[in-house]
């Protein structure tokens, strides 16, 4: 069985490279994913299954620009069942060209195998202003 932090690595090299089928089988069906922010930002809430996680991309990939910037992943910190991910994002907003460049962790859960949740923390009041 892969460990928890091998499992994340994969997941997240999924998601950069735009890999959906092989981000889903590493996590539940019923996989929850919570990103917070205002309604300024079209993917800010809870998430949760599968179709819903292809609306989610789906919204980031329309309204979001990681031209000249993107995701890094920069430190993982392991805790059981649990794996934080500390990250920049450098991106900018589709609607009105503007830039951020915010730091975040977003925390994993993982239970037999599979991600159950991720949980994102980060300045949404700093890219919400770029709506």
């Amino acid at each position: 069985m892969i460990n928890n932090k091998a499992l994340i690595r994969r997941w997240l090299k999924a998601l950069q490279s735009g890999n959906i089928e092989s981000l889903i089988v590493l996590q539940s069906k019923e996989c929850t994913w919570k990103f917070p922010g205002s309604k300024k930002l079209p993917w800010a809430g809870k998430w949760v299954g599968i179709e819903k996680h292809k609306k989610f991309l789906g919204r980031v990939g329309d309204s979001v620009d990681f031209t000249g910037g993107g995701i890094e992943f920069n430190e993982f910190i392991v805790d059981g069942t649990r794996v934080s991910v500390l990250g920049n994002e450098i991106a900018r907003s589709k609607s009105k060209k503007k830039r951020w460049n915010v730091t975040f962790v977003w925390v994993f859960t993982v239970k037999r195998g599979k991600i159950v949740s991720l949980e994102a923390f980060e300045d949404t009041e700093t890219i919400a202003a770029c709506y």
